[in-house]
């Protein structure tokens, strides 16, 4: 397991806030890889992605001081429940609302139909995959934060490249795609020596 989080966990729990911030960036990238898609009705009337990992982030960091460090796998499932929890709650929420008799449109709430699922081998791939890129991002983020960021933004996110080009501050789609192209070549690399060429291809492509 790695533990290459303890010391800036420790300056953190000090007080150190340039500590604490590089922290946030570390696990904001990784939590919002894992953080899973949000229905259309949840996301209209509870906010995005994005947005559940930020304040769930923020409610870890402010609970550091009680997380007793192990390793960084288990910092980042830690913080990573404060996002799933609110993620969880706000669907409840959105459950309640629906059973309470509030009309819903079939078209628009697709996914909370119930569908075949993925098969067994498919839903390990796509998360050893995930796992794997989520390893990769957080070692080339500091050298390479905008490609990474682009990179989560369009295959994590399933952002469009308008979206992308407004997220990232960019002039044009043009430039959100080469900044993508860029992250993917950068990370691309880092991901196949872990699971090999033919099943990167399937779930990181442009």
């Amino acid at each position: 397991m790695a533990d290459t989080l303890r010391p800036l966990i420790e300056r953190a729990k000090a007080g150190d806030r340039e500590a604490l911030s590089a922290l946030a960036g570390c696990v904001d990238r990784f939590v919002r890889i894992f953080s899973g898609s949000l229905s259309q009705s949840v996301r209209r009337a509870y906010g995005s992605t994005v947005d559940f990992v930020l304040e769930g982030l923020a409610e870890a960091l402010s609970k550091l001081e009680a997380f007793e460090y192990r390793s960084d796998e288990d910092f980042y499932a830690w913080a990573k429940r404060f996002i799933r929890n609110r993620i969880v709650d706000a669907g409840r929420r959105e459950g309640r609302e629906k059973r309470a008799g509030r009309p819903v449109v079939l078209g628009d709430h697709a996914g909370l139909v119930e569908s075949p699922g993925p098969t067994a081998s498919q839903i390990v791939c796509k998360e050893e995959v995930r796992a794997a890129a989520a390893r990769a991002i957080l070692e080339l983020q500091v050298e390479h934060p905008r490609e990474m960021e682009a990179v989560l933004l369009k295959v994590f996110e399933g952002q469009s490249w308008p979206e992308l080009k407004d997220a990232l501050g960019l002039s044009s789609e043009k430039r959100a795609r080469t900044l993508f192209a860029r992250g993917l070549e950068i990370l691309r690399p880092h991901v196949e020596r872990s699971l090999g060429p033919a099943v990167v291809a399937e779930f990181l492509r442009p």
